[in-house]
């Protein structure tokens, strides 16, 4: 169990009554984003290495997102989606969200 609610989104732009809320999942990662930067002074289309982040951060973070989610959680994701918005989706997306077949 995961502490973003119920799971089953098999895409980031598609959220129905067995998706995670997209909200508080980037409610979640802004959190974990404001908790290692030490500021919360940032847009969620704003890339985490233009405000003070480095890759130490990255691996903090992705560690604590993947320990709520109970997923392990490449670091590559957030070096490819580096604002609070694209890792939202991505995380949405991750297997770790999917439904498992009914």
């Amino acid at each position: 169990m995961n502490n973003f609610g119920s799971v089953g989104v098999a895409s980031p732009d598609h959220a129905d009554h067995d998706g995670p809320d997209l909200e508080l999942l980037r409610a979640h990662v802004r959190v974990q984003w404001a908790d290692a930067l030490e500021h919360d002074d940032f847009g969620d289309d704003e890339d985490f290495f233009e405000i003070g982040g480095n890759s130490l951060l990255v691996a903090e973070i992705m560690a604590t997102l993947g320990a709520q989610l109970g997923a392990r959680l490449a670091l590559r994701l957030f070096f490819d989606h580096s604002t609070v918005n694209e890792l939202t989706r991505v995380l949405a997306a991750h297997e770790a969200f999917r439904a498992p077949a009914r």
